[in-house]
Order: C-alpha cells, then structure tokens, then sequence
C-alpha cells in the first residue's frame, strides 16, 4: 500500500510540473492538490507551485497558505518567502517585510525580493530604506535595468525617462496579469475615458496610431469605430496580448518616438498614448514626433500623473509626474491647440487614488 501510494504521489506530481510549465493553472491545481493529499509533508517544491497556482487564480488566502507550508518544510527556499512576502502584502497580513528579508538572507543573488521590498518601502514613504535595497542589489547585479530605475527614483536622481530595458522587463514581466491587476484590482479606466473625451474629434476612417499600446485598451475602445488602427510598445508579450483582441489593423514593436519618426510626414490622424508618459519624463521629443506625424487637425490624446511645480520629474515610486504648465508649454512649441484638459483619478494605489490629467490637442 506505502508503494502504491508513493507511486500515484509521484505520478500526480509529474503531472502537476507538465500542467504548470504549460501554464494550464487548473490542471497543474488539481494533480498538485492529489499529490499533496497523499503526502502533504513531501515537497516545499509542490507547495511553492501550488501557491503560485493559486496566485494566477487570484486566491491569495490559499497562496499565502502553500508558500508558508513550502517554506516551513525548506526554510531555505528563497523563492517561496518571496512569494510569501508578496501574499502578505496583497492581503495586508503583517510580516511582509521580514518574509522578503528573509528570501534575500537564503538566496543574496536573487532580485526579485530586493525589488519587492524596496518598493514596500517606498509605497511606505521610507524612500532612504528604498534606494539602500535597491544600492544593495545592484552591487549583486550591476547592469539590472529594473533596480537601476528604481534606485533613480528612491534616491531622487533625475533621468529623463525610463531605460527601454526597463520598460521591456517591466511589461513582459506583468503581461499575464497585467489587465486583471491595473483594471480590476486597480481601477483603471484611462483608455475609455481618453477615447471618450477625443472621440468626437476623431473622423470616419481615421489612420490612429495607439503609441506604448500595451495589451491594446485604446483598441478595445475604439472597437466598432471606423478607424485604421496601429499600435507600437516596447513589450512582445504585451503585443502577444493586443493582437489576440483583433482590433488592430498592424502591431509594431519598438521604441515609440522612433516609430513615429520613421512614418510618414501628416500620415496619421490621431495619436493616443494611455499611461505611456509613466516611464518618460522628457516630453518634448514625442510632441515633436507627434506634430509631425498629424495631419492639420489631428488628434494628440493622452494622459499624465499630475505634478504641482517644474515641467517633469521622476517620483519616488518610479513613475514621472509631468505639470500642465509643461504639457501647455511643449503644446505652444509645436503648433497645438488645447481641446480638453481634464484632471482625474487615474488608479488606485493602496488606500489613495492617485491624481493625473487627459489632455486632447489638435495639430496645425
């Protein structure tokens, strides 16, 4: 009977591997919670899985508990205090500090928990305690795009916009969850709210051009509209994401400003960019692409995080804040006129919302 069992705990567990690497998050659930059942003390490993499972099913309560059971098994298990760490945070245990710690102390080369924790310093305000996580993790890993954006912004040094490596990471990273976290968890409704505010400007079979389009929201609402859509963003597997919708008449992927340069002068009749000027602080170069790329009367629509004072500025939690003073400044510049300014809510962060402004130019 003790074989039998340990035969069919060790077939479930083959199963359970094949079913998460092939990301079937119910399947790999269900051949897990077998092999468990007949041996709940036999592998933090399945516990770990299992966890992350429950994650991609948004049953946090249940991850937390497989990675304290992963780790009570292997207190070593670097990976599963670091999802412990970030179970607890999302459900506003307490110990979230000490569990990423801890992932650090079994594993100092692992980044993900440096990065965890400096940012739950940062969204507490303690931004010297941030930037020392980050300093630290980059003596480990120098060249880590992620922690050098980060340590900029925690210890105030001013850059111009995020590196494309980072922004690349960032959404590559996020993909698979990225629509259920920011809309959601978060709140956001940006991309209707923009289109909305444009859409009456925007023409009959209009040429749009949907600049860092990410899963491709700007094209899900433009839906059923009578435009030539295309979209360009840093993240292939964001692009995976917005060619699945099949709104979009061409997906690109690349650099946005580099894009837009290399199209045709006054060929596009619309220009949106959703969330986009997060990881750009220095605005000036996309005005200018975009006045180019508009023919007279077209559409520049985006969205910013708002800023009191100055023209831009990189905030502590790593996004740039861009003033209205600046956006009218750089509108001026390149011949364009203010249809819409309206300040609003932009997500949630925690218990606060977080403040930002929809702007509609038209080109000359």
């Amino acid at each position: 009977m003790l074989e039998e069992n340990a035969a069919r705990y060790a077939s479930w567990l083959v199963e359970g591997d094949m079913f998460y690497e092939d990301q079937r998050w119910n399947e790999a659930g269900t051949a897990y919670e077998h092999a468990l059942a007949l041996n709940p003390e036999g592998s933090a490993q399945a516990w770990y899985r299992l966890g992350n499972v429950r994650e991609e099913q948004g049953r946090d309560a249940e991850a937390l508990d497989c990675f304290e059971k992963a780790v009570a098994l292997e207190p070593g298990h670097a990976r599963a205090w670091n999802n412990l760490g970030g179970a607890r945070q999302r459900l506003g245990r307490p110990a979230a500090i000490d569990a990423y710690q801890r992932s650090i102390a079994a594993d100092p080369d692992l980044v993900q928990p440096r990065v965890n924790l400096g940012r739950l310093y940062s969204g507490r305000g303690e931004h010297d305690l941030a930037a020392d996580c980050f300093r630290r993790g980059l003596e480990r890993h120098p060249d880590d795009p992620v922690l050098i954006h980060l340590a900029d912004a925690a210890s105030g040094h001013a850059t111009r916009r995020a590196s494309a490596a980072y922004v690349r990471r960032l959404f590559d990273d996020a993909a698979p969850k990225f629509e259920h976290n920011l809309v959601d968890t978060l709140g956001y409704h940006v991309p209707k709210d923009l289109v909305a505010l444009a859409l009456p400007l925007l023409r009959p079979g209009a040429r749009v051009i949907d600049i860092g389009c990410g899963t491709g929201l700007v094209g899900a609402a433009l839906a059923g509209m009578d435009a030539q859509l295309e979209g360009v963003d840093l993240s292939p597997r964001m692009l995976v994401l917005a060619r699945a919708r099949g709104v979009y008449a061409r997906l690109h992927e690349g650099d946005l400003v580099e894009f837009l340069g290399a199209m045709d002068a006054r060929s596009a009749h619309a220009v949106f960019a959703t969330d986009v000027f997060l990881y750009i602080g220095d605005l000036e170069p996309v005005f200018s692409a975009a006045a180019r790329v508009l023919a007279p009367g077209g559409i520049f629509a985006f969205s910013v995080e708002e800023l009191g004072e100055g023209d831009y500025r990189l905030m502590p939690h790593g996004h740039y804040a861009q003033s209205t003073t600046y956006l009218r400044t750089l509108a001026a510049r390149y011949g364009m006129a203010e249809q819409r300014m309206e300040r609003v809510a932009l997500r949630r962060e925690g218990a606060e919302l977080v403040s930002g402004w929809l702007a509609v130019l038209t080109a000359a």
